[in-house]
């Protein structure tokens, strides 16, 4: 694919210039890009002009192993894929400071999404997630399903799941003058669960595209989500008053995510974040067959 034919698949997409857009990426079921990951990102500039405003995952997991771990939001890579990593290395990125969950973002309000209190949840309603739900940020998937979709965390958050928990921290910040400070942080992680329920946000996910809240296109092989932040957060919390394990699979249900409609789902081989830990992604794709790694393990429908 060139620039121009992913410039025209955004637009497919239901994207416009000015619009602020948070993606979640997997460029290996978008198929071959000529110049990279690069290219996408350029694409996306393009499409959402001075106006506009990009924004990107950058999380660092690998500092959740490390017994005196520096937060270095100029230096620590992105662990959210190639697009990801693209987008903090471009010279007009900005990179809000977080222990695990920090953004990148390119464009008009790139400012105000990463430059938050980091003694805040990066959750909090005054924190990015806050600042992205006041823009109206449109949130996109591109060749991954909910599973990988961080708002729905932000959903838990508003909704105040029972089954995780705010944990106090106190790291370490490299500064961009390279002098080290102490700083306190929170991250928020689920409660160690012994029953059958797994996360799920697939179900929820369902719910808003059969209420036709979601444009569903694609970007070469891979299948291509956009919802609007609003209407994600407004849904949960309304399920959520009547059942906040909506979020999750039913006690006792089968192994698996709830399916979904469009594409196809495939199951990537056993990968690892950067804090070592085994775990299987959910891809989204037009074409099994096209992707560059599949798994005996796989799952599909059409």
């Amino acid at each position: 694919m060139t620039k121009d034919e992913i410039v025209d698949s955004l637009y497919q997409t239901g994207l416009h210039e000015g619009d602020v857009v948070l993606v979640h990426s997997a460029m290996r079921t978008m198929g071959h890009i000529r110049g990279g990951a690069d290219t996408v990102v350029k694409a996306f500039i393009e499409v959402l002009g001075d106006r506009g405003t990009l924004v990107v995952p950058t999380f660092t997991f690998a500092h959740e192993t490390e017994k005196d771990p520096i937060i270095d939001p100029i230096n620590d890579f992105s662990e959210m894929g190639a697009i990801t990593e693209s987008a903090r290395n471009h010279p007009q990125a900005r990179r809000s400071v977080a222990f695990r969950h920090s953004f990148a973002a390119i464009g008009r309000y790139a400012e105000v999404i990463t430059k938050v209190d980091p003694a805040l949840s990066v959750f909090d309603l005054r924190s990015t997630f806050g600042v992205m739900l006041s823009l109206d940020t449109q949130v996109m998937m591109i060749g991954l399903t909910y599973a990988s979709c961080t708002s729905f965390h932000f959903a838990e958050w508003l909704s105040q799941v029972p089954y995780r928990q705010v944990i106090d921290l106190t790291v370490k910040v490299r500064r961009a003058n390279g002098r080290i400070v102490q700083q306190a942080m929170i991250d928020y992680q689920p409660y160690s669960y012994s029953g059958t329920q797994r996360p799920d946000f697939n179900r929820l996910g369902k719910m808003l595209e059969d209420q036709r809240r979601v444009t569903i296109s694609s970007i070469g092989n891979a299948v291509a989500r956009r919802v609007g932040i609003r209407d994600l957060i407004s849904l949960a919390q309304f399920e959520a008053e009547k059942d906040y394990d909506v979020f999750r699979t039913e006690e006792g249900a089968a192994s698996g995510t709830t399916q979904l409609a469009s594409g196809k789902t495939v199951v990537s081989p056993l990968m690892t974040d950067g804090a070592g830990r085994p775990d299987h992604y959910e891809w989204s794709v037009l074409d099994v067959a096209e992707l560059s790694i599949t798994s005996s393990s796989s799952r599909s429908r059409p």
